[in-house]
């Protein structure tokens, strides 16, 4: 109980900015708060005495910049405290980013190892902490978007990176606890929520014939039906190039709009739905015997959630459904007479999560759920032959002639509870088999939590594992589900302009589902290569500076081991991993309003692969460089930008040169 008696120094919060994600814990001191936004997020920790004034008497009170802590989750309530580190990236940064879409953007983040194969968001491979690209959830909003055909596909992602509000990364499989299992980690793309009527243009163009456009409009907050309010956004991109070498030209157009209702009763439904079109040379992409490939995908996704909540009580419903389609040809202008024809699929992806959640008085809040996936697909080289052929959509005299579906079902539970310093969360799903994790963290200052978390966790092979073939690579029909035991114990420090991160990683993972080959040989094959250790360590450290040339810098480093017991084989993705990844950003001011931003990165990857005489060649590691320049106007910003300074030649995968220098500039415009 709070003692008015004894004297305390109090602590001033400068501003709490107007974010619905955005908390605190008052740590048991007096606050005095300035200026305050409140929202439902309060409820989330353990309320402490505040009082709200508006100037101080007091000469001995301490000024204090008040931290925003950000959850893993699209709307966070009471029901949802953060009990793990997750990385993030900010609408801010992503402004000042030389970057134009999510895929580069995600390069920035710590533990996170982005495989580029076309450039400017063409195709990417993710992985995090040190698993494979099959291993990562791509969630919008929470829900569960990832591609079951082949992760390559899963970043096939229809928000244009304007629209963003921020990316957050869970470090390992911490989305049991929404029905769904992440095996290695999984990425949250959050998109704005705008607090005013606005409208957002951008045009750029650059070297090797590059163009992107972009279009936003967003809603403010405004009554409908007397009682709603709706609030969101709507807008699309295009940008085309005629590639950095032969047959790498793409084209990719994206539509997407999230709308918001609320009521002041506690009732919310939230609604998204986007569009993408996308065509690319795929310079040797899969194989380098055929540099002449290349792949047009289509998808359309959309999701509705409704959400009631009270005080004590809260109703959550989210139904979703992806549908993706994918032409690969292998020569891309004129095929030998054995060529078969293009490789046509079809896969459709439909859910719906169900969660009842209540906060008991004193013993935290518990949560029950239920889960359904169904994945489908129709192909003409993947699954099972088909007793009557599909036709396939869009395409002139083709169908489908091989389909395969499967149904995932299962039922979560999991309590969260705070106790002074101390925050728990504790779940178990069933579903195939059983799967449990635990997470805690503690304050051990205002400044210093100890958190950590263990969970068990499975992967279903993707279709592509299952059953395809090509002229150097052949699926299995008897794959295996994968499965880990992982955990991680991390030190978070928070501290004015200060903020730091350590945090050590192990997982053990059995049956790993991976392509290999025989040394020398060209030929893959997709199996159970029995057992895999992996272990790593993540540091980071960002500071903002005020009334300064440098106005923030950051820093971080990443480690990864990952060793396998089955020898004698070269490793596609399983142990060809990024064991040092180290970032360096820079934030400066130049003259008035003109800023720039450095990123210079230092990698080295292990394995290698086979180069172009079929010679076993390890990747050597590189040093990358970028800069943006931008004038920082009311409404009018223009900016110029500059990818790979140093024209650095480097491998992300065997034999797929990425691009050298590239200069773009352009200018956005908000009205």
């Amino acid at each position: 109980m709070h003692n008015s008696k004894i004297t305390r120094p109090q602590i001033s919060f400068k501003r709490w900015k107007r974010a619905s994600w955005a908390l605190f814990a008052s740590i048991g001191k007096i606050i005095r708060i300035g200026v305050l936004c409140v929202t439902s997020s309060l409820l989330v920790l353990k309320s402490q005495p505040m009082l709200a004034q508006s100037k101080s008497k007091n000469v001995n009170e301490t000024l204090r910049a008040l931290e925003e802590v950000v959850i893993n989750t699209e709307r966070p309530t009471q029901f949802q405290p953060l009990v793990r580190v997750v990385a993030v990236i900010q609408q801010k940064e992503i402004e000042r980013a030389a970057v134009q879409n999510i895929q580069d953007l995600l390069r920035y983040l710590q533990g996170v190892d982005v495989r580029s194969r076309g450039s400017e968001g063409v195709q990417a491979d993710l992985n995090i902490l040190g698993g494979t690209f099959d291993q990562t959830m791509v969630m919008i909003n929470g829900v569960n978007f990832s591609d079951p055909q082949t992760g390559h596909h899963s970043l096939n992602i229809p928000v244009d990176i304007s629209q963003i509000e921020r990316v957050e990364v869970l470090h390992g499989p911490g989305a049991w606890s929404q029905g769904s299992v992440a095996y290695a980690g999984a990425i949250n793309i959050i998109t704005k929520k705008p607090v005013k009527k606005n409208l957002q243009a951008s045009l750029s163009g650059g070297e090797k014939g590059y163009f992107r456009g972009s279009a936003n409009i967003g809603i403010a907050p405004g009554s409908i039906f007397k009682r709603w309010q709706i609030s969101g956004q709507g807008g699309g991109s295009h940008n085309r190039s005629d590639g950095y070498t032969d047959n790498t030209d793409f084209e990719i157009s994206n539509l997407y709009s999230n709308i918001s209702f609320t009521n002041n009763s506690g009732h919310s439904i939230d609604i998204q739905a986007g569009w993408q079109n996308k065509s690319f040379g795929a310079n040797s992409f899969y194989t380098i015997a055929y540099p002449q490939q290349f792949e047009k995908t289509r998808l359309f996704l959309s999701s509705i959630k409704y959400l009631w909540e009270s005080r004590r009580s809260q109703v959550s419903a989210t139904i979703y459904q992806r549908r993706h389609h994918d032409r690969f040809e292998l020569f891309r202008y004129d095929s030998p007479l054995w060529y078969k024809g293009h490789n046509y699929h079809m896969n459709d992806v439909a859910g719906i999560n169900v969660n009842v959640a209540y906060r008991w008085k004193r013993w935290g809040s518990s949560v029950f759920g239920a889960d359904y996936r169904y994945e489908h697909i129709y192909s003409t080289v993947l699954g099972d032959l088909l007793g009557t052929p599909v036709e396939t959509p869009g395409e002139d005299g083709v169908s489908f002639t091989k389909g395969k579906s499967r149904k995932t079902a299962s039922i979560y539970l999991r309590h969260i509870l705070q106790l002074e310093r101390w925050r728990f969360s504790a779940g178990v799903i069933f579903t195939n088999r059983v799967y449990a994790g635990f997470a805690a963290a503690y304050t051990i200052n205002p400044y210093l939590e100890l958190n950590g978390w263990v969970n068990n966790s499975y992967r279903n092979p993707t279709f592509t594992d299952l059953y395809y073939k090509s002229p150097t690579q052949t699926g299995n029909m008897g794959l295996k589900p994968e499965e880990a035991l992982s955990a991680q114990l991390g030190l978070r420090y928070t501290k004015h302009k200060l903020r730091a991160s350590l945090s050590a990683f192990y997982r053990y993972g059995y049956r790993i589902i991976d392509w290999t080959r025989e040394s020398g040989s060209d030929q893959w094959s997709a199996s159970n290569i029995t057992n895999i250790r992996s272990a790593g360590v993540d540091f980071s450290a960002y500071i903002t500076f005020e009334s300064s040339l440098i106005s923030r810098a950051g820093l971080s480093y990443s480690w990864m081991d990952v060793s396998k017991q089955s020898a004698g084989v070269h490793s596609l993705y399983a142990t060809d991993f990024l064991r040092h990844k180290a970032a360096l950003n820079i934030e400066h001011n130049i003259i008035s309003k003109l800023s720039g931003r450095w990123d210079l990165s230092w990698q080295k990857r292990e394995g290698s692969y086979l180069g172009p005489a079929n010679i076993e060649t390890p990747y050597k590691g590189f040093v990358l460089a970028d800069l943006k320049i931008v004038w920082n106007g009311r409404n009018i910003k223009p900016f110029a930008e500059a990818t790979n300074l140093f024209n650095t030649n480097y491998l992300h995968i065997g034999n797929l040169p990425q691009p050298r220098r590239w200069v773009k500039a352009g200018v956005n415009i908000t009205l």
